[in-house]
């Protein structure tokens, strides 16, 4: 018989500031670009700027380790699997910005900027990924813990209206944004978009973090 072992909660807080420091650098990209008048054309594209992308892209990286390290040594059977499934989710949605730099280089974007069309066609495929790992991959981790679960309660597919209001809140208020950024067509708010939709995706480390208790933690 397997003795499970304490997995410590408290660790998922390291998941949650990955996903802000990387919303952060998003917004801030997208503040280089579309404000040229406050931070200068190139600022974008300054050694100086991807020297700290970098460095806290390689500390994000850890902080994801750290945080789902125990839970997929200390899971079993399909537990570990989704386990597995959450940490390279996380991985993929904080190396965006190594992305971005590595499609910027193939693209030659660092001697020429790209036009408005495409840095909104790579918004919209980076809001496919996101939406990717923050819908479609927890129902389909759910559906395959659900037979280890024994029971239907936690269902995330039922309607609770209040529930999904404080879950999704960065959600609807960058859906906002977007209907008014079309609605009035300025660009501006849409620096706001990806550090809402990364608040988005660490709000469930933040709620482990939060009801971790205090003797189970290790950092």
């Amino acid at each position: 018989m397997v003795t499970a072992r304490k997995i410590h909660d408290s660790r998922a807080l390291m998941g949650g500031l990955a996903m802000m420091i990387i919303g952060a650098i998003l917004s801030i990209m997208m503040a280089f670009y579309l404000l040229p008048d406050i931070f200068g054309t190139g600022a974008l594209v300054s050694r100086w700027w991807w020297e700290i992308v970098l460095n806290l892209q390689i500390l994000c990286l850890a902080f994801m380790w750290f945080c789902h390290h125990n839970r997929i040594i200390f899971s079993h059977g399909w537990w570990r699997m989704r386990a597995i499934v959450h940490f390279v989710t996380g991985v993929i949605s904080v190396s965006y910005p190594v992305g971005i730099m590595l499609l910027a280089a193939y693209m030659d974007w660092f001697r020429e900027a790209p036009g408005e069309k495409e840095v909104y066609l790579l918004m919209i495929a980076g809001a496919a990924l996101w939406a990717v790992g923050n819908f479609v991959v927890p129902i389909i981790v759910w559906l395959m813990a659900r037979p280890s679960a024994g029971s239907d309660n936690t269902s995330p597919l039922k309607f609770r209206p209040h529930v999904w209001l404080l879950a999704f809140w960065p959600t609807l208020t960058a859906l906002l944004i977007a209907i008014s950024i079309w609605w009035q067509g300025s660009s501006a708010l849409s620096i706001f978009v990806p550090i809402l939709l990364y608040l988005q995706g660490a709000l469930p480390y933040f709620r482990k973090a939060r009801h971790a208790s205090p003797r189970d933690s290790d950092i």
